[in-house]
């Protein structure tokens, strides 16, 4: 194998698939990445099992041929060098690089000892932009549990459906709820469930990618494949059954409060400085004087109260929440807005979206 590729190319495809390489797997060539030669251009790949990346970049191929890599040293390495160009070649299994004045040699893993990245080989299910499903991701991943307790609360509900799709997220203590609308395009109808650390992931390479780029999304019975600009994304799905969530959605609410995001953002971030020992419960009373009051009362270390200007339709309310959780979607959404819901103690807290009628954020309350 020999090539040469331009230095600025090269260090964007290992950022991209560097994100996904294991550090601490049992296998020594899952902390590689693979280098193959593929009609013309070079293929990036890295996998941690769970997840596998491919990137394409374009190069001057004059010998074909595979290696793979220890992915951080060679991703370091790259992007120190001071040239524009760089020169790969293989010499059994070791890789030869050279920039202007720089020869390097990296010790290599025999390519024929990297896991084969599965090739999804179906229609195509639906294509959607990467700002659309980023935005998607970013607004219920995080709602998704952090363990594996139950597989499926640990993954992104995503339901097809004409052209729609639902993407939806809970740990039992939150769920969040986001409907994506697809123009000119019909899905047939269809459930999965994909894992949410996954598609965060997917979100963060997605950033790497022109934002009106066009993602087409390809499934077969265990995987699911996303396509973009040379990128290709593949991860297994979460086997089972996503709880009914839709019957914990209030259908309506006694008090709503439109809010500055940021004011109620910093109030409760102030408010969980207080509220740490507390299991960083913090009340929120709406008042239909137009103010949201954030208090977290009761610490041994002090208290707080903050109180925020709203314009509030209902009658007088409290409930106490999570301040994290709180702060999570806050922190999730773009708008300048949102809309706060409560209706008593006892009820579930909401959070939706002024200008987008797309999404819907649900809180347990806590019992003080």
């Amino acid at each position: 194998m020999k090539i040469t590729i331009l230095k600025e190319n090269l260090s964007k495809g290992l950022n991209i698939i560097g994100r996904i390489v294991s550090t601490r797997g049992s296998l020594e060539v899952l902390s590689n990445i693979l280098i193959k030669t593929d009609k013309g251009r070079v293929c990036l790949s890295a996998t941690n099992l769970e997840v596998g990346i491919n990137y394409m970049v374009g190069a001057k191929v004059e010998s074909s041929g595979a290696i793979t890599v220890p992915a951080r040293l060679f991703t370091e390495f790259i992007n120190s060098l001071p040239g524009e160009k760089v020169t790969l070649e293989l010499d059994g299994d070791t890789l030869r690089c050279k920039s202007d004045n720089y020869q390097s040699s990296i010790k290599g893993i025999s390519a024929d000892e990297f896991p084969l990245i599965p090739e999804i080989k179906t229609e195509k299910t639906f294509s959607i932009k990467a700002s659309k499903i980023k935005e998607a991701i970013s607004l219920v991943g995080f709602a998704a549990a952090t363990d594996d307790t139950r597989p499926v609360l640990a993954g992104v509900y995503m339901k097809m459906d004409g052209s729609k799709i639902t993407l939806a997220t809970t740990d039992s203590y939150r769920l969040a709820e986001k409907v994506v609308e697809l123009a000119d395009e019909k899905i047939k109808k269809n459930e999965i469930i994909v894992p949410a650390k996954t598609l965060l992931e997917l979100g963060r390479v997605l950033g790497e990618l022109e934002e009106d780029a066009n993602v087409n999304v390809y499934l077969s019975d265990s995987q699911i494949l996303f396509e973009a600009d040379g990128l290709d994304f593949i991860s297994r799905l979460i086997e089972g059954q996503f709880p009914n969530y839709k019957q914990i959605i209030p259908e309506s609410s006694d008090t709503k409060a439109k809010i500055s995001k940021d004011e109620l953002l910093s109030a409760v971030k102030i408010a969980s400085l207080f509220a740490r020992e507390n299991a960083n419960s913090i009340k929120v009373a709406v008042k239909t004087k137009g103010l949201v009051e954030v208090d977290s009362g009761g610490s041994q270390v002090g208290d707080n109260t903050a109180k925020i200007t709203a314009e509030v339709k209902g009658k007088d309310t409290e409930a106490s929440f999570n301040g994290k959780y709180i702060m999570d979607v806050l922190n999730a959404v773009r708008e300048s807005e949102v809309s706060l819901e409560i209706s008593g103690k006892l009820n579930p807290g909401v959070v939706k979206t002024v200008k987008d009628k797309n999404y819907t954020y649900i809180i347990m309350p806590l019992r003080n």
